[in-house]
């Protein structure tokens, strides 16, 4: 696996490469002060700790034991420390982007612009519809550079839409090609999140969505607790796409039980193997043993996932609906992507204006057909999703009831 690791990362030069090949996890246990309330006295790297949220979860003592928060690489160990965390690729740490970082840039939203003969693109997504399995693929094309979850955080002092705008305004060449763009946790909305979607619920205009998830939170988060896609991030990164002409890859998946079961098996597979895709060979394999040694996943996890998928899939949607009428809009639907790949990457390759060709990639699924066989309770899973699509009042779980 390492020389097709090589090859993937050759393009973004030594440094980049060395820090996309960081490992997950340092020695932990040293004593710790991070200040939040609620955080361990001790360094350590728990199973939650991502990389693609270090700049929010490395200032956490729970989190500082982990490698990419510490920038120390390792070789790949056993099963609980698979190395070369292509997770390390999400974090955003300017020293691993594939461009040069000034920090005495001034560049901003309003003063940036794609560079003249490339393709900007973004890919918006929430977890579990493919995205890995896409950016494998898009990144064996000569043409395409396409990144992680690079701009998932940002905070006033990270210099976070200086970066993109580099990104985008990067010549085309060995670094970064013609085509370029990332994926990204767009439907995070900022924050406020929960009412949002209430608001959504409520008045289901597809004109307002857009609008609803642009408008800032109202309240700043917790200290250490800022959600997935930073704060405010989701409206400063769309002045970003607006600014340089980004087409948007719209990354949806219609069955919620699906993506909840996917997400709960992926609980297991990190806790296992320490990664929550299986792309490299080290990787793949691990998945296989923990498939011969069986899955049970939490019925309660899966209910809540899909409560929360069902409450989202129309907003996300109507989202990518209202960016579709001011500029162009892939939609990319897992299922279609599983029931016809060669299509779909052929249109896709079209939509981000590159010659199709086919392409590799070496992400496997983590839930496939035959789960039944190694997730033992998948009956009483499917079962108690029957009886929560049954009864509305507890699909909604009382997430939009008025007080």
């Amino acid at each position: 696996h390492s020389d097709r690791r090589h090859a993937q990362t050759a393009h973004l030069g030594p440094e980049p490469q060395r820090m996309l090949l960081a490992a997950s996890f340092v020695s932990a246990g040293e004593t710790c002060s991070s200040g939040i309330a609620g955080d361990a006295a001790r360094r350590g790297c728990a199973e939650w700790c991502k990389a693609e949220k270090a700049p929010n979860h490395c200032r956490f003592c729970k989190c500082a034991g982990c490698a990419f928060c510490s920038g120390v690489a390792t070789t790949v160990g056993g099963d609980g420390a698979s190395a070369g965390k292509r997770k390390a690729q999400g974090a955003f740490r300017h020293s691993a982007l594939p461009w040069p970082h000034r920090r005495s840039s001034r560049a901003t939203s309003a003063s940036c612009s794609a560079r003249v003969g490339t393709v900007p693109f973004v890919m918006w997504m929430p977890g579990r519809t493919g995205s890995t399995w896409v950016q494998e693929a898009l990144n064996s094309h000569p043409e395409v550079t396409m990144l992680g979850e690079v701009f998932n955080n940002g905070t006033s002092h990270d210099g976070f839409t200086q970066a993109m705008c580099r990104f985008y305004g990067a010549p085309a060449g060995r670094r970064v090609r013609r085509a370029r763009g990332f994926k990204q946790k767009f439907f995070q909305c900022n924050a406020d999140l929960k009412e949002k979607l209430c608001e959504y619920e409520r008045q289901p205009w597809a004109q307002r969505a857009l609008e609803s998830c642009l408008r800032p939170a109202s309240t700043p988060p917790p200290p250490g607790m800022a959600p997935d896609a930073g704060w405010n991030v989701t409206t400063r990164s769309f002045s970003v796409f607006t600014a340089v002409g980004a087409r948007v890859i719209c990354s949806l998946r219609r069955s919620s039980l699906d993506r909840a079961l996917s997400k709960a098996v992926q609980v297991s597979f990190f806790k296992k193997c320490g990664v929550s895709n299986a792309v490299t060979a080290a990787e793949r394999a691990c998945l296989e043993r923990m498939k011969a040694e069986g899955v049970r996943v939490s019925v309660e996890y899966v209910l809540d996932v899909m409560r929360q998928a069902e409450m989202a899939a129309a907003y996300n949607a109507a989202i990518c609906e209202a960016q579709a009428r001011v500029s162009p809009v892939f939609y990319l639907w897992y299922e279609d992507l599983l029931a016809q790949p060669d299509r779909v990457f052929e249109e896709l390759q079209r939509f981000i204006g590159v010659e199709p060709r086919p392409l590799r990639s070496t992400a496997q699924r983590i839930v496939s057909k035959g789960a039944a066989s190694w997730i033992s309770n998948l009956d009483e899973v499917r079962a108690a999703a029957t009886a929560l699509r049954g009864g509305k009042a507890a699909l909604e779980d009382g997430r939009c009831k008025k007080s």
